[in-house]
């Protein structure tokens, strides 16, 4: 948590210099504008408040309709940059852990800057999967099968006969009792395993598999546990069980754009990134001794209740926060 916070108020120290440092140390000062405050030479505008409001999430920003909370959130921030003028004035810009961070939060930055992916790769990705995401209103039933075979009114009698017994309102109280009657007269061999269930179908695969009559029973009505009449199908008749609803999904391509990003660039950024590391360790002259990794010593006997870790950052960061970009982004600390 130390560390955490280090990283998130040096990103916010290093926009404002302290009140007297070198040019070469100096942070650059806020976006020109309207001045609003000034810290030192450091110059607070209404263009960097409005910003920083702007960033808030909606719930955050309303409070900020009110005068004297908007005061309290520029009190906030100039208490913000005469702390991190002080932090400069003493030197704490050179404190090694806080160089540590610095180091982590910009090479965040850069992996950032280098895999964000293009809109128009995810747009393309999202036109080519659209069924995951935008998906019909969808119905599960269970059924009773009696297929017609060479005696349609025969078989009708039976058909007849299992919907009373389905329909019987004590009997439904049982949760098995509907499963018990597929396992006894269901002819629907693909489904008698599963006490009859159908999962979840669409309107035009239900119309598909058992007639208009099937799918206009199924989406007529909301009530779950309800038991059809008995329904002819193409070559069988049947009785539903309604046991689920799902309203129609429709999710847009902004809403799904980072999940998207997700998929498309995990295998790509990664190559990406791995790629560019060996180009920089040319570029810069890296050397590695590796012989000497024996003289580092690991005390490998864990704490009580300790968890080990399993090389993949779970339990510890073995990668001191330098590993490929994340899937779901690299977030930037916020003040």
């Amino acid at each position: 948590m130390r560390l955490l916070f280090s990283a998130a108020a040096l990103a916010l120290l290093t926009a404002c210099p302290p009140p007297s440092s070198t040019a070469a140390a100096k942070p650059k000062d806020l976006p020109v504008g309207d001045p609003i405050a000034k810290v030192g030479d450091m110059t607070l505008t209404v263009e960097s408040i409005q910003k920083k409001i702007d960033e808030q999430s909606p719930f955050v920003r309303v409070r900020y309709a009110d005068p004297v909370k908007k005061k309290e959130f520029l009190d906030s921030q100039v208490r913000f940059e005469v702390l991190a003028a002080e932090a400069f004035a003493r030197g704490m810009d050179k404190d090694p852990e806080v160089l540590e961070a610095t180091k982590k939060i910009i090479v965040q930055k850069l992996t950032r800057n280098e895999f964000d992916g293009a809109d128009a790769d995810l747009q393309k990705y999202f036109d080519d999967h659209k069924a995951e995401y935008q998906k019909p209103e969808m119905v599960r039933a269970s059924h009773v099968a009696i297929a017609f075979g060479t005696d349609k009114a025969a078989a009708k009698k039976l058909a007849d006969g299992a919907q009373k017994k389905a329909a019987d309102k004590e009997a439904l109280k049982d949760r098995n009792a509907f499963k018990d009657l597929v396992a006894a007269v269901s002819t629907d061999e693909s489904t008698k395993r599963a006490g009859g269930d159908l999962r979840y179908l669409g309107a035009s695969e239900l119309e598909e598999r058992f007639g208009t009559a099937a799918r206009a029973w199924l989406f007529g009505g909301e009530g779950i546990n309800e038991v059809s009449p008995v329904i002819e199908g193409k070559d069988a008749w049947h009785v539903f069980l309604r046991t689920g609803k799902r309203k129609e999904i429709e999710r847009t391509f902004e809403q799904v754009k980072n999940q998207i990003k997700n998929v498309v660039f995990r295998e790509k950024r990664t190559a990406a990134f791995n790629k560019l590391v060996d180009d920089l360790k040319t570029k810069h002259g890296v050397t590695v001794y590796e012989e000497k990794l024996d003289r580092v010593k690991v005390n490998a006997q864990l704490p009580p209740g300790g968890v080990p870790d399993d090389g993949h950052g779970h339990g510890g960061d073995p990668h001191g926060g330098l590993a490929p970009p994340a899937d779901e982004g690299l977030a930037e600390p916020k003040p």
